[in-house]
């Protein structure tokens, strides 16, 4: 599969077998706007979404006999949806990257509305682990986990048809990306402010 599905991957590379085989050693560049290799879920479509700007995996299941949705197939060939994002074993198209760095800019920069984040509270994985799933939906909902992403994982939470270690994953995910983006935008502004004393 070239470069783990990249716009040069060969219909024969999307069967079930080729995803087994699929290359896990994505660069760095592309591993920030990816989910955790944990957390890929083989079973689901593996079309990269936007997930709010921080990369993740398109929650529907895949069409018989394909690594992807039905969404993430239209388009034709050569023009699927899921080239959009990328494939999650694979680079993400260069535009979407820079969308990707963009959005990562602004929520790390003094731009952007911070009262979301102040209202997430830090949790455990044993804390998490110990929450029955109605427990877990609503903390996740307190603290402003949105988008397609989370409404997915709490209804399928709350249908018990949703694996509960892979829901607090993706929330401890989450809560990394939040704390260091704000250690990011804090050493940022304490750079500024040195610049400005030194000039």
């Amino acid at each position: 599969m070239a470069a783990g599905g990249g716009p040069q991957a060969s219909a024969a590379a999307e069967t079930p077998a080729a995803a087994a085989a699929a290359p896990s050693g994505l660069s760095a560049r592309y591993r920030r706007f990816t989910p955790a290799e944990a957390a890929i879920d083989r079973g689901l479509c593996l079309a990269r979404t936007w997930a709010d700007g921080r990369g993740g995996q398109c929650q529907r299941f895949p069409a018989s006999g394909s690594l992807f949705c039905k969404m993430h197939l239209l388009g034709g060939p050569g023009q699927e949806q899921w080239r959009v994002h990328g494939h999650v074993d694979g680079p993400i198209p260069e535009d979407m990257y820079r969308k990707f760095e963009m959005n990562a800019d602004n929520r790390g920069g003094d731009k952007v509305d911070l009262s979301a984040w102040k209202k997430r509270r830090l949790v455990s994985r044993e804390d998490a682990m110990d929450m029955d799933p109605r427990m877990l939906v609503n903390f996740t909902k307190d603290s402003g986990y949105s988008g397609e992403k989370w409404k997915i994982i709490r209804e399928r939470l709350l249908n018990n048809t949703g694996d509960k270690a892979k829901a607090v994953e993706t929330l401890l995910q989450e809560q990394a990306s939040d704390l260091w983006t704000e250690v990011m935008r804090i050493q940022r502004s304490e750079g500024e402010a040195r610049a400005r004393l030194l000039q």
